[in-house]
């Protein structure tokens, strides 16, 4: 099973996800673990709770449509602060898990929390809503 680790920063005042090199995209047939960790400006922060009341990870449901159920599994906060997610790319249960998802990510840094830039209006200088995309 592949492992992808995807690095998480502070940029113009939010987290912005490392997707360069198609780090984000899986190739189908595969079961790969994601996770996210914070790096440089943002490495003393904490990803926050995967729980209602404190979102840390979130799947967006629009524009895109949420993943299929069985696509996605074993979401989880690991001890070592990473997120961690499990991508069964190999069309589990005969559900296709070819497809792109976009999802938000919540941070403390310093007292402060951050987010992917989902919930912001018009954003310049940064890019847009991270993804993960089965092939």
């Amino acid at each position: 099973m592949p492992n992808v680790t995807l690095n998480v920063i502070l940029k113009d005042g939010n987290l912005d996800v490392d997707q360069s090199g198609n780090g984000n995209q899986m190739g189908h047939g595969q079961v790969t673990t994601i996770s996210w960790q914070l790096t440089g400006n943002a490495a003393s922060g904490t990803f926050n709770a995967l729980d209602a009341g404190n979102k840390g990870f979130a799947w967006l449901p629009s524009p895109a449509p949420q993943p299929p159920t069985g696509v996605f599994t074993g979401l989880q906060l690991l001890p070592n602060g990473k997120i961690q997610i499990t991508d069964n790319n190999n069309d589990p249960g005969g559900v296709n898990s070819a497809g792109s998802w976009a999802y938000q990510l919540w941070a403390t840094i310093g007292g402060t929390q951050y987010s992917t830039i989902a919930d912001i209006v018009n954003p310049t200088g940064v890019v847009t809503n991270p993804t993960i995309q089965n092939r």
